[in-house]
């Protein structure tokens, strides 16, 4: 079964409230705000889903989170053990993912997950659509020319 969470859609309320305004400014004007707005709604999920049953099987970690923590991995050059403490401790990277609850089935993966779904996007030739989609949306906010 496959979960995926519409990041698009706006929150009733302020999951960052319990963050003083002048901590609150940090992820927003940097990398976390960046990806958070940015990257993280255009993930090319779609991409990802056919290799999963709508209807059988333990349901996916959330696919935006999966492949998020995936490209920060690979950003912060991290192992997989280094990523999934992040996942699970770091602000930052909840604020980038937009993970607001604090459910295990939010903010933890283990390393076998993680691996699993590396394996999957490599096997089938998919890092170069994340890749794409990723710095093709970096370009057009940052008017790169890329010609």
């Amino acid at each position: 079964m496959i979960r995926v969470t519409d990041h698009k859609q706006e929150q009733l309320f302020d999951p960052w409230d319990f963050i003083s305004p002048v901590r609150r400014q940090l992820p927003e004007s940097s990398w976390p705000g960046l990806f958070n707005e940015v990257i993280l709604r255009d993930l090319p999920i779609t991409e990802i889903a056919p290799y999963f049953s709508q209807s059988i099987g333990r349901p996916t970690k959330e696919l935006h989170t999966v492949i998020g923590v995936l490209i920060l991995q690979q950003t912060h050059d991290l192992t997989d053990a280094q990523s999934v403490e992040q996942l699970a401790f770091n602000i930052q990277w909840h604020y980038a993912l937009n993970i607001t609850e604090e459910s295990d089935s939010a903010k933890y993966m283990c390393p076998k997950t993680l691996w699993n779904m590396r394996n999957i996007i490599v096997e089938n030739g998919l890092e170069t659509v994340i890749s794409e989609s990723v710095t093709d949306k970096l370009a057009t906010v940052f008017n790169v020319d890329t010609d």
